[in-house]
């Protein structure tokens, strides 16, 4: 048996032994593209890449600027995610931030 006659057996043998769920979210992002084999992320790669460490500067200076004022550490984790997405191009972060905008010009209009 060549390694990727090995491997098909064993990626099968695994997907046969998942629960019925498992293999719905597999078939869902197609069979062929599942790697059954892929090493896990890295949590430390999303705490310390340089994404984090500029979003966490810039929430930072964001309290700074508005008289040092620290809000709750849910508010300030929602900001820093809001913020890493944006630095990252995330269409979510994205959507929030056009959202506010739009918000913000229909109250300064009369409109809310």
């Amino acid at each position: 048996m060549n390694d990727t006659e090995e491997y098909e057996f064993k990626k099968k043998a695994i997907f046969d032994g998942m629960a019925r769920r498992g293999q719905e979210r597999v078939l869902k992002i197609g069979y062929e593209n599942w790697d059954p084999f892929e090493k896990p992320k890295d949590p430390r790669e999303r705490i310390f890449s340089s994404f984090s460490v500029k979003a966490g500067a810039l929430v930072r200076e964001y309290y700074e600027s508005a008289g040092g004022k620290g809000e709750s550490v849910a508010v300030n984790r929602e900001l820093f995610e809001l913020c890493l997405g944006l630095l990252q191009g995330e269409g979510r972060a994205i959507t929030v931030v056009d959202f506010c905008a739009w918000l913000k010009q229909r109250t300064r209009a009369g409109e809310l």
